[in-house]
């Protein structure tokens, strides 16, 4: 079992669906910091980039929404529409950030962060063909490297994954690869079962500045490679309050600490099943993939397994959503 559990491990990591972020009576992570009655738009890009990292997601989202939807009942602009469509967006709540996107583009119809939000959920709803028509429309509008790699990405998912990996390697120069196209490439790479090149494309990020899906994707590398003690110090070290660490985080520290020989500590499991039955108890459906992979690697339990999957499946249906309800339906 262990074997087959690291061959399809990425399954959790999402490059580009932000899914670990709870609703507002979800959040476990509470911040006592309100937010200013009014933000530069330079203010609340910088928050946004700030709540994708180890420990932020949780404490900050509720914040966060609250008051763009204070901004957008009276807003036109299309960045706050823009910026609470991510907000939906991370809640899973797609249609309705679809629609928020709609009108980004009636207000600014070459908007290109809005074009690639809305390639992102496309592909994550299993539109792979829309999103890459999304991607190829900014032509002339975006860097050509924007436009490939979001499309690349996009045709990966259409049984094309080998091929656009080559495709985009070719187009990408390591001395001025952005963090995206580090990110992609090494998704791609560990889709294709090459961990050992993820752990390359990612060997110079800074994980504590890193969105949590590289993270989580940077742990399933060194976890397919064996590299327990890694996965295990890394992440450990990545906030001085372990309570604010994300469900993927945890997830991967005890999957380290579970299949490290002669390990007796269950510190991270225990931690993780706090956290389980908290999402149990809310129906938390947005974790689902995070529930189902819990009971395939650490408490082993076919039924729940695949009870989440089958949830997962029906928010998420990129390949790795589709290699989970596999895995969690025991189909080869």
């Amino acid at each position: 079992m262990k074997h087959l559990i690291w061959s399809f491990i990425f399954v959790n990591t999402f490059a580009h669906a932000e899914p670990y972020i709870p609703n507002d009576n979800d959040v476990i992570a509470t911040s006592s910091t309100p937010l200013a009655a009014t933000l530069t738009l330079q203010e609340l890009a910088t928050l946004f980039e700030q709540t994708q990292y180890a420990g932020q997601t949780e404490s900050k989202q509720g914040l966060l929404k609250r008051y763009l939807e204070q901004q957008v009942n009276t807003s036109h602009d299309p960045e706050i529409l823009y910026y609470y469509a991510r907000v939906l967006q991370r809640e899973h709540q797609f249609d309705e950030a679809l629609a928020f996107l709609a009108r980004v583009k009636e207000l600014s119809p070459h908007h290109v962060n809005a074009a690639l939000l809305t390639a992102n959920i496309l592909m994550v709803q299993g539109k792979f063909d829309d999103a890459k028509s999304e991607c190829l429309n900014l032509i002339g509008h975006a860097s050509i490297e924007t436009v490939t790699i979001c499309s690349l990405d996009a045709q990966s998912q259409t049984g094309k994954l080998e091929e656009s990996f080559q495709a985009l390697k070719k187009i990408a120069r390591k001395e001025t690869m952005s963090l995206n196209t580090r990110h992609v490439l090494a998704e791609m790479a560990f889709r294709l079962n090459k961990p050992e090149q993820t752990i390359d494309y990612l060997a110079t990020v800074n994980l504590k500045n890193s969105p949590v899906s590289l993270v989580v994707l940077w742990a399933d590398a060194h976890l397919a490679m064996n590299n327990l003690d890694t996965v295990l110090s890394t992440l450990s070290a990545l906030l001085d309050d372990s309570a604010n660490l994300e469900d993927a985080i945890l997830l991967r520290l005890a999957q380290a600490e579970k299949y490290k020989v002669d390990n007796q500590s269950n510190k991270w499991r225990l931690k993780l099943k706090e956290r389980i039955v908290l999402r149990e108890l809310r129906q938390d459906l947005f974790h689902a993939s995070d529930l189902a992979w819990y009971y395939l690697t650490i408490e082993e339990n076919q039924s729940k397994a695949r009870y989440w999957a089958n949830i997962n499946w029906k928010h998420a249906k990129m390949d790795s959503d589709k290699q989970l309800l596999k895995l969690a339906n025991d189909i080869d």
